[in-house]
């Protein structure tokens, strides 16, 4: 059994947390993406190398949040299909990036809708970035790591999974619990995530959220 503190990766190099999210763009069926892929994308040109912030966060919202907050423009906590629409049309002007359309940014507005409430928040949109970056092909971001690992023990009870996994809505809960039970009875049902079943869970979860 490895614990989390092992292989995992620094907010200091965010290539993997782009990475995943780019590929993912990639793909036309994950239209979704793509937005995601634009926030990342003007992130980056706005802010030049990644700001670094003191670890442990307290949500996985501010592990991005110096980065891409500025999506938000009037800073309401709240995003708008113009404010999504007007981050992707700036980075059209910059990258090879086609900017989505509107039944491709409606769909996009429902699914970063994490609660499914009917509003976009910020710590939403944020949220499903970081979700996105969070374990790459050989390890786990370890600011992730620290959002759920609070105590520090190099392991993920039931308890801080439930609590670093952002609000789903109806079900939401149950959802989580579901992930962290099927990931842990598969290798030994010992009530905590090691790293591997953490990654297999993030990727769960990201699956589950996202659809990829």
């Amino acid at each position: 059994m490895q614990s989390l503190a092992h292989r995992t990766v620094s907010a200091a190099a965010p290539a993997a947390r782009r990475s995943s999210v780019v590929c993912a763009a990639a793909r036309p069926q994950q239209v979704a993406s793509q937005v995601l892929a634009a926030g990342l994308a003007l992130g980056i040109s706005l802010s030049g190398a990644p700001a670094l912030a003191a670890s442990p966060y307290n949500s996985l919202a501010d592990i991005v949040r110096p980065q891409f907050a500025f999506v938000d423009e009037d800073k309401n906590g709240v995003i708008t299909k113009q404010e999504l629409l007007r981050t992707s049309q700036a980075v059209a002007e910059d990258v090879d990036f086609l900017v989505p359309g509107e039944g491709q940014l409606d769909f996009a507005m429902k699914l970063f809708d994490l609660n499914q409430d009917g509003t976009l928040t910020t710590d939403e949109l944020l949220s499903a970035i970081a979700l996105d970056g969070a374990v790459s092909d050989d390890a786990i971001d370890k600011d992730v790591v620290s959002v759920f690992d609070k105590d520090g023990d190099g392991f993920v009870t039931l308890r801080e999974f439930k609590a670093g996994v952002p609000p789903l809505g109806p079900g939401g809960e149950a959802a989580k619990e579901y992930i962290f039970n099927r990931v842990d009875q598969l290798v030994n049902a010992d009530s905590k995530l090691d790293q591997q079943e953490f990654a297999n869970a993030l990727v769960l979860t990201r699956t589950a959220v996202l659809g990829y």
